[in-house]
């Protein structure tokens, strides 16, 4: 799930306060997209490290001096196309492939997953159609997520074939539907911004399948960086809301700097459905500095969201077994992306 800046919003991020581009949307991604050029496509990049344990917003930072701690290193694309079906009308499809490795330091058990996640297709509409005389749009959009990424990944570890844990599987095998906005209100020199989307999973539980046990358990439970057999996963719902400022830089012209906060998590409780089975609720709380860079029919960006609060927030089932979990939480994000309209 992401709530991506659109063209419009970069270019007007980009060409804010520039020669030629005083209404805030008549930089050459914006025009491109929004008049002559019909298509989209975007790769964009995802890092993060986790290795942080919290329980609650309390770090256990004797996790880290113990050697107990449990790492889950994330490499994530999502590639995407868009077509402009109308000025304001647009259609979207997205494929995310990510690889993630999973390490247990207690017992030296390293588990992964590599392969496509769960893909999206969905559609967005402008409020106002662009490009808008008042610098300033609304765009909402919905989206539908398809289980196309593998919910039983297993991996070999000894004799056992194990499923790897919840965090590092591919997909959660539900379909979803995703909400999302985005705001933007271009002044002379700077955009102020806001992206949100929420991510309703309705269905209950998944119950992965693959495990083969040969031997006998190996020492550190609660450590070992895997499931238990019999391990019912929850369905989670998911959300992300953003809001930052966007300067343009005088010199070169489509150049713009950026400082972006951003909430993101997965809730305690669904707004649809139920929420039996295992899940890690929590929320991180991050701020960063980025930049956009548009050049003709290309865009590029980068940020580094750098994270200020970190909460793993109780689950049902931790509050029905008397007992709160924790969760690994990383220090910042890398966030990459490359955009090219034709």
């Amino acid at each position: 799930m992401a709530a991506r800046m659109g063209a419009p919003v970069l270019g007007a991020i980009c060409n804010a306060g520039h020669e030629g581009g005083q209404s805030g949307l008549s930089g050459p991604v914006t025009t491109n997209l929004s008049t002559a050029a019909r298509w989209q496509v975007t790769t964009s990049y995802r890092w993060q490290n986790s290795y942080r344990h919290f329980r609650g917003d309390h770090e256990e930072t004797q996790r880290i001096e113990q050697g107990t701690e449990v790492e889950n290193a994330l490499h994530l694309f999502d590639f995407s196309l868009s077509y402009q079906a109308t000025p304001r009308w647009s259609f979207q499809l997205s494929a995310p492939f990510m690889t993630v490795e999973r390490t247990s330091h207690r017992n030296a058990t390293v588990t992964g997953s590599t392969g496509i996640g769960d893909m999206a297709v969905g559609a967005k509409v402008w409020i106002w159609r662009p490009p808008s005389e008042n610098r300033q749009n609304v765009q909402l959009g919905f989206s539908l997520k398809l289980p196309t990424g593998d919910p039983n990944v297993t991996n070999r570890v000894g004799a056992n074939t194990i499923t790897v844990d919840q965090s590092i599987q591919l997909g959660d095998s539900g379909t979803g539907l995703s909400l999302d906005y985005m705001v933007y209100k271009s002044l002379q020199r700077f955009t102020i911004f806001t992206t949100g989307a929420y991510l309703f999973n309705p269905k209950n539980t998944h119950a992965p399948t693959g495990w083969e046990r040969v031997e006998p358990e190996p020492p550190g439970i609660g450590y070992r960086g895997y499931s238990s057999p019999g391990t019912v996963y929850s369905v989670a719902d998911q959300y992300l809301l953003q809001a930052g400022l966007g300067f343009a830089v005088p010199k070169p012209a489509g150049l713009a700097l950026t400082v972006t906060g951003r909430v993101e998590g997965v809730p305690a409780r669904d707004i649809i459905g139920r929420e039996d089975g295992f899940r890690r609720p929590g929320y991180a709380v991050s701020v960063g500095p980025g930049f956009m860079f548009s050049y003709g029919q290309h865009t590029w960006s980068a940020s580094v969201p750098i994270a200020v609060r970190r909460d793993r927030t109780e689950s049902v089932s931790d509050v029905s077994r008397g007992a709160h979990g924790d969760a690994a939480f990383a220090d910042y994000i890398l966030l990459l992306s490359y955009s090219k309209s034709f």
